[in-house]
């Protein structure tokens, strides 16, 4: 009996670097800012019940299923709103803050917005994962400045 084997065709290497860079950013974006996302949010109590909801709806996402953010958008965007500047601890109030801040609100709007419209899934998770990234901007500022 004869074997016979097939050559399998090499990865592209440049597709290959940019999943192994985006695998490797995104591991290291989550694991160190759970600890500063605890102490901030434990200082701004209005951040810290947006970043609950927040946090369920992505998880979910994630995973596919994207019904936690379709039935808590628009509390999502009354948290939002509660966010203000007055509320913010003043160690954490500075330009670059503000801005994402600002940022946060306009993208939490958007998911609401996409939800309404029942855009396609992967339109609303894609700005889940945004506005995910920018609560995480949020976070990495305010720890910086402790």
């Amino acid at each position: 009996m004869k074997i016979k084997f097939t050559r399998i065709a090499p990865p592209n290497l440049p597709t290959l670097m940019k999943f192994l860079k985006l695998l490797f950013a995104s591991s290291n974006m989550f694991a160190p800012n759970s600890a500063s996302v605890k102490s901030f949010t434990e200082a701004w109590p209005q951040i810290k019940v947006y970043y609950e909801i927040l946090a369920k709806a992505f998880h979910a996402a994630e995973k596919g299923k994207l019904e936690p953010v379709k039935t808590t958008s628009e509390i999502l965007v009354k948290k939002a709103e509660e966010l203000s500047i007055e509320d913010m601890p003043a160690v954490y109030r500075n330009p670059k803050t503000i801005e994402t801040l600002h940022t946060l609100n306009s993208q939490t709007k958007i998911v609401n917005e996409l939800v309404k419209k029942n855009v396609d899934d992967a339109q609303i998770k894609l700005a889940l994962s945004k506005l995910h990234e920018t609560f995480f901007t949020i976070a990495d500022l305010c720890a910086s400045e402790k």
